[in-house]
């Protein structure tokens, strides 16, 4: 009985020391982004060096993981948006607005993210539950604007990819080199709009 309790409360231990470590990297991240330290994490976080070690092998898999709570974080945003009573072309530009979020919340960790899915520090399982993520909400989105007959006709696979593009991540890096990246999703939402609406 005694060992019992032991090892729940290690265990117990063990998940606030994952949940005190991803919020204070998320702080550390957002302030410095790719130039942050494992220390820097832990000071922190107020845990050794090594239990974050224990947690994460290396500074990329922590960025990783703090890149996956951020995303889906705005996803789950975005989904409440597309379940409001928003009109569709408002829902296009709050979904759009939220990626803005980020930096104007995170910091730092928004260039982070787009850098992590357009190289090898980024993990598979990141990049592919951010696409699925897009897919399944532009699908949504797509569908919408056709019943409502305010999107162009024609088979909304279509659609999707290109508004599933608009947020790729390498044309979002390189654009963000002529704006500021808080400004990138509102005027990516008015190329995409212009583009989907019915002209009458």
């Amino acid at each position: 009985m005694d060992m019992e309790f032991v090892i729940t409360s290690k265990r117990k231990d063990a998940n606030k020391n994952a949940v005190k470590i991803l919020e204070a990297a998320k702080i550390v991240f957002a302030q410095k982004g790719h130039e942050t330290t494992i220390e820097e994490v832990a000071v922190e976080a107020k845990v050794g060096v090594g239990t974050i070690y224990r947690r994460f092998n290396n500074k990329h898999q922590l960025a990783n993981a703090v890149a996956y709570e951020v995303i889906a974080e705005i996803y789950e945003e975005q989904v409440r948006i597309l379940k409001s009573n928003l009109t569709t072309i408002e829902k296009v530009k709050h979904v759009f607005a939220c990626y803005a979020k980020i930096t104007i919340k995170y910091g730092e960790i928004h260039q982070m993210i787009v850098d992590l899915l357009v190289s090898e520090k980024g993990e598979e399982d990141l990049k592919e539950s951010f696409l699925l993520g897009l897919k399944k909400l532009y699908a949504e989105v797509i569908t919408n604007g056709q019943k409502e007959n305010i999107f162009r006709e024609g088979d909304p696979r279509l659609y999707e990819i290109i508004l599933q593009n608009m947020i790729n991540p390498q044309m979002v890096k390189q654009i963000a080199e002529i704006m500021p990246l808080e400004e990138t999703p509102s005027f990516l939402a008015d190329v995409a709009l212009n583009g989907l609406l019915l002209k009458k």
